[in-house]
C-alpha cells in the first residue's frame, strides 16, 4: 500500500481531478452519513475523531490491518471523497458498497483501478 487514495463518484471518462477545470465529484452525504454507511460496509472499525477528521483503520478478509480512512470535515459538513490507504481489496468493497468509480492517488493524480487489479497493486512491495 504505498500512497493515499481519493474515493470519489464524478461522471465517467473525466480522468484525474489534476487536470479538471472546475469541481465534477459529486456529494457523498455527511461526514456522519458517509461513517454509518462504511460501518455497513466494513464491520469492526476503530474510529478515532479530532476536530474536523475522523480516521478508522480495520481489518479485511483475513489481513489484521488491511486498511486506514479518513474523512475530513465537520459532522454535518458534505463529503466529495473518501481518503484511504490500502490494497485493493478493501477499495473495491468501499467503491462498490458507496457507487463510488474513481481511485486516484492524491499527490501523483495518477487514476488506479481497484477492479482490474489482483489482491495487490502492481508494483507495489507484498
Amino acid at each position: 500500500m504505498p500512497f493515499r487514495l481519493a474515493l470519489f463518484r464524478a461522471a465517467e471518462g473525466l480522468g484525474s481531478m489534476h487536470t479538471w477545470e472546475r469541481e465534477h465529484r459529486e456529494p457523498l452525504g455527511t461526514r456522519n452519513q458517509v461513517r454509518a454507511a462504511l460501518e455497513g460496509i466494513l464491520p469492526g472499525l476503530r474510529w478515532e475523531e479530532s476536530s474536523e477528521r475522523l480516521f478508522a483503520s480495520g481489518a479485511f478478509d483475513g489481513e489484521e490491518h488491511a486498511f486506514e480512512v479518513t474523512l475530513f470535515g465537520g459532522a454535518d459538513e458534505i463529503l466529495l471523497e473518501i481518503d484511504v490507504y490500502s490494497g485493493p481489496p478493501a477499495i473495491r468493497a468501499i467503491m462498490s458498497g458507496l457507487g463510488l468509480n474513481y481511485c486516484q492517488a492524491q499527490e501523483s493524480g495518477e487514476l488506479y483501478f481497484p477492479f482490474a487489479a489482483g489482491q495487490h497493486w502492481p508494483q507495489a512491495p507484498r
